[in-house]
This record gives C-alpha cells, sequence and structure tokens, in this order.
C-alpha cells in the first residue's frame, strides 16, 4: 500500500524495531479488548474522531454516552450540533468532534445511500484507504485503524503513540515528521504483516499506560534497557540516568 522509497530506516534502527516489538509483546500480549476498537467499520470511524486528543478511558465513556443518547446514527445526523456536542463534553472538543461526526455520517449516507461502510470488504486494501481518507475526520492513520480492526486488513496504522515511542526509542530520527505519506507507507513496510496487529496495540497500550506524552514513566518502563530516551524531559532523563537504568546503545 503506497510506495517506501523515500523513507529508509537503517539496520540498527530496524533491529531496534524488531527488540521493542519483541519486548512489548511479552510484556503485554496485546490486549486487544483494553482498547475498545470495533468490528463495524463506520462505528469504528466515529470511535477514532472520539479519540482524537484523549485518553482510552475517556474515550470509553464518551463512546458509551454517545450511543445511549442517540438511537440510531440516523438520529445523531439530524440532531443539532449543540445537543451532541454535549453528549462528547467529557472527551474534549466537542464542537470540532461533533461537527466532524455529522459530516462524516452526511458524507457516509450520500455516498452509499445509507449509515454503513460495510461495502468495504469487497475493496481491496488501497482504494479502501484512500476512500476512508476523503471521509470528514479520517487521516491516513484513522483509515488504517478501520482497514485493521474492522475490515481485518494486515496494516500498520502509525498514531500519536507509535509515532511518540519510536522517537524516543530511538528507531526514528528526531527530525521525522508525521504527517508525511513515505513514513506511514515505511514503517508498514519495516513491520511483517502478521506483527502489525498486535504491534500496534501493543504500542498504544505502552503509550497510554507508560510512555506518556509529557511525564513518561521511565522507571516503570519494561523497554527501559533499550530507550534512547529521545525528546524526554530533562530531569526524567537526569534520574534514568543517575539510577543507571538508561541504555541507547541496547
Amino acid at each position: 500500500m503506497g510506495s517506501a522509497a523515500t523513507f529508509r530506516l537503517s539496520r540498527h534502527a530496524r533491529v531496534r524495531l524488531q527488540k521493542l516489538d519483541r519486548i512489548l509483546d511479552k510484556f503485554y500480549g496485546a490486549p486487544e479488548g483494553e482498547l475498545d476498537n470495533k468490528q463495524d467499520p463506520l462505528e469504528e470511524a466515529v470511535y477514532i474522531i472520539l479519540s482524537f486528543q484523549t485518553n482510552l478511558e475517556r474515550v470509553k465513556q464518551v463512546w458509551t454516552q454517545l450511543r445511549q443518547a442517540f438511537r440510531s446514527w440516523e438520529d445523531l445526523a439530524r440532531a443539532p450540533i449543540r445537543r451532541v456536542a454535549r453528549v462528547l463534553r467529557v472527551g474534549g472538543l466537542q464542537e470540532q468532534k461533533a461537527r466532524t461526526i455529522k459530516n462524516l455520517l452526511k458524507a457516509v449516507e450520500a455516498h452509499a445511500d445509507g449509515f454503513s461502510l460495510g461495502w468495504l470488504q469487497d475493496i481491496e486494501d488501497k482504494e479502501a484507504e484512500r476512500i476512508l481518507m476523503r471521509l470528514p475526520g479520517l487521516s491516513r492513520k484513522g483509515a488504517r485503524c478501520v482497514l485493521l480492526y474492522s475490515l481485518n486488513r494486515l496494516v500498520f496504522p502509525v498514531d500519536g503513540n507509535t509515532f511518540r515511542i519510536l522517537k524516543r526509542v530511538g528507531v526514528l530520527s528526531s527530525s521525522s515528521v508525521y504527517r508525511r505519506r513515505p513514513l506511514h507507507d515505511g514503517l508498514q513496510h519495516v513491520v511483517e504483516p502478521s506483527r502489525r496487529k498486535p504491534f500496534h496495540i501493543n504500542l498504544v497500550v505502552h503509550g497510554q499506560r507508560t510512555c506518556l506524552p509529557l511525564r513518561p514513566r521511565c522507571f516503570a518502563c519494561v523497554a527501559r534497557g533499550m530507550c534512547a530516551m529521545s525528546g524526554v524531559p530533562a530531569d526524567i532523563r537526569a534520574a534514568a540516568h543517575k539510577a543507571g537504568i538508561n541504555d541507547s546503545n541496547a
């Protein structure tokens, strides 16, 4: 899916990537149920929008509230934005998300004459990804999450957790740019198809539990012995070095 021609990982970086995969899988075991992703592709698309800039617990909470407040996607699509936003308040950015979800539902209804993305099951990966990315609220990461969790395709979504962790560990350089397609396609290319789903799950869980955006819990990190700690706050880096737990050459 897409060319990885302009993205390269050194042999050392590939070894680190594979080592990280083994460490996280041994520790977490790919607990898919913890993420609460949806089997239905339209549900997953909405869930991805709700997950923007919030944590797993809030996503789960706001998802439950949304499904309780609206009996069907049609009800939600016809509801005023202010009503939808009130339901989404706990997850933050409620007005933006309410507008995006309503636009998504409108686009899906216009394309499929109904509120379903099930017809994507019969479309090959590249075209399905292209269609999903044209829907309001879905980036390349979001489209690949729908493909992975709802359509059972062997893709590797690069979300914020994945990008943050791979930069800190030293797989990606500090100058890597998240929004560039070659990075997404290139990482997908270097991760073995059979490892794409479990590795992605473990990275998300690790990013939510331990490798936090602002204050990573390095002393509780199962991968601390191999982590370069790139971009980690100075005080956390200093404490780790003082304790002798960091080995960027691992």
